[in-house]
């Protein structure tokens, strides 16, 4: 029996022309070809500006690309990509960054190491043991 094929991911789509203020909280992807002015939450999302998109907000998500114009806060959990194009003024902050040549920035940007991925090392008894021998011997040197 043949597979049936997933669906693409689907994406919001602000069209060119189109001009929204406000707040907007998603999952998935958003797409801004048009004018926006507000916040936009999507920690787990993706938002692209597209070539002729405008935006005026504070931005937090899992990754951000900026193609049009973009002034206000921008937050990305994981990536910013500036394109070639791109007029970014503000703050950015971001795990890893990424801006092409004939993009633009004005503005501070903070660059964060992402979370480790491996378990905190826990001390043993062994090793509090050891840790303590030496302290002694530390502590009776003169």
């Amino acid at each position: 029996m043949p597979e049936t094929p997933l669906p693409a991911e689907e994406a919001t789509v602000i069209g060119t022309g189109t001009r929204l203020r406000g707040t907007i909280a998603f999952q998935g992807s958003f797409v801004i070809h048009g004018d926006f002015a507000g916040k936009i939450h999507a920690p787990e999302g993706t938002v692209r500006i597209g070539p002729e998109g405008r935006v005026q907000a504070e931005i937090e998500a899992a990754e951000l690309q900026v193609e049009g114009k973009a002034r206000g806060s921008l937050f990305a959990h994981d990536s910013i990509e500036l394109c070639r194009g791109a007029e970014v003024q503000g703050n950015m902050r971001c795990a890893r960054l990424r801006i092409e040549r004939e993009a633009a920035f004005d503005g501070h940007c903070e660059c964060f190491r992402p979370p480790s991925q491996e378990p905190e090392p826990v001390l043993h008894r062994c090793d509090l043991h050891g840790f303590f021998t030496a302290l002694q011997v530390a502590s009776l040197r003169p």
